[in-house]
């Protein structure tokens, strides 16, 4: 049956506005990056859940237009991803990436569905970070203070999600209506890949690296 691109994304954007559509690359967007490497990587079809009025159908990629209720960051992201989810015309036992435009320098797609295939079992593209974190009261979370503190060698790692991909069967997600399914494994990508671009400054930051 192989497996499908979802992607989804909004014109608005207050931190970074225009983010999706500005060229980035090769004179393409950041959509059309993702696209070439969704497609690169044997993805049967993409759908793609949007409010943009400019653009246009081809043979391996239809878009869906979404409301703009459903484009902000008022409505509840439960209600959104239900009205996505719904909108996207396959079988809820279809095999899918769902992703955003946002980490340009992750494309290893087909590395994901492999490991889905191999392991049975959901995939989720996460970053293990080994650095030292506090919380908001200035409490470490995986360390401690003093004689206890670890060197970072020994410490657990904290998961970065960066919404770069999810993998499952269509069901999965309808059951939630969330981006993560009840049960996955991490699916490992290091610093680079992670960069989720929200801002100027790490859009910027991409383009270099991308390069």
């Amino acid at each position: 049956m192989g497996y499908i691109g979802v992607i989804k994304y909004k014109t608005v954007s207050e931190r970074f506005p225009g983010k999706h559509t500005r060229i980035f690359a090769n004179n393409k967007n950041l959509v059309e990056i993702k696209i070439d490497q969704l497609l690169s990587s044997g993805v049967e079809h993409i759908f793609i859940s949007t409010d943009d009025e400019n653009v246009h159908n081809t043979e391996n990629v239809t878009y869906i237009k979404r409301d703009k209720k459903y484009c902000n960051n008022t409505t509840k992201l439960s209600i959104v991803l239900k009205e996505v989810y719904s909108s996207i015309p396959v079988s809820s036992n279809q095999d899918i990436i769902y992703t955003l435009s946002c980490c340009p320098l992750f494309s290893r797609y087909d590395e994901m569905y492999d490991e889905y295939l191999k392991s049975n079992t959901n995939q989720i593209a996460v970053h293990p970070s080994t650095h030292y974190y506090l919380d908001v009261n200035k409490r470490p979370i995986n360390f401690n203070f003093g004689m206890w503190h670890s060197y970072s060698q020994g410490i657990d790692p904290i998961y970065m999600y960066p919404y770069a991909g999810t993998l499952c069967k269509m069901s999965d997600l309808i059951e939630v209506n969330y981006h993560i399914p009840t049960t996955f494994n991490y699916f490992s990508m290091n610093q680079f890949e992670a960069i989720d671009i929200d801002y100027e400054e790490e859009f910027k930051l991409a383009q270099e690296l991308y390069k």
